[in-house]
């Protein structure tokens, strides 16, 4: 690992919440509309979008950019995750990672998490710096900046990802990367989406 990543996992800005303690830390005020741990494949993509549609069918503007941030955070994990796992006859290899959609009372909480190299780890979080410092204008550019950049094959998109994460929230990325043994950290990126923006 280069001190330049070395650098940006000793900088970890302090969550409140981290998917490695959940099942033991489990805040008061937190109401769970989606927790899932598995492989992100086409088929389960579809299931939970159809489910958060028709958990949202009331309040159709929550919903849009609840699943919207979703599909992000999913195809995330898909492109990053380390843990991977065989899922269908084509032997294709699925990311596996845990996304959770939390409701408080006055936002909704999204939160996903898994295992990625350290090098991932940094790269992302330095990615997280520069998007949090970005209005939404910035952040459009940023965004076709990104679409038009030559794509390498360790960056399979998900970087756009990020970008239309901190756009379809209105807020900023959390980021946390917790080492887990010599070539991985635990990575967890959250953000909220205000109720007072959806009326």
């Amino acid at each position: 690992m280069t001190e330049h990543n070395m650098y940006l996992l000793k900088y970890i800005p302090k969550m409140e919440f981290n998917l490695l303690d959940y099942q033991t830390k489990m805040e008061e005020g937190y109401k769970i509309l989606l927790y899932y741990k598995g492989p992100f494949d086409e088929l389960i993509l579809t299931k939970i979008g159809n489910y958060l549609r028709t958990k949202f069918s009331d309040t159709p503007k929550a919903g849009s950019k609840i699943f919207a941030i979703f599909i992000e955070m999913a195809q995330n994990i898909s492109y990053y995750s380390a843990e991977t796992d065989l899922f269908d006859d084509n032997m294709k290899r699925y990311g596996i990672g845990t996304i959770v959609v939390n409701e408080l009372e006055d936002c909704y909480k999204l939160i996903s998490g898994n295992m990625v190299t350290h090098d991932t780890a940094s790269e992302i979080i330095e990615k997280c710096q520069k998007i949090n410092t970005l209005d939404v204008e910035g952040l459009r550019n940023m965004k076709k900046e990104a679409r038009s950049a030559p794509r390498k094959d360790n960056h399979k998109g998900g970087n756009i990802g990020l970008i239309q994460m901190a756009i379809k929230s209105e807020n900023n990325l959390e980021v946390e990367a917790k080492h887990f043994d010599e070539l991985h950290s635990f990575l967890t990126i959250s953000t909220i989406i205000d109720k007072k923006d959806l009326s």
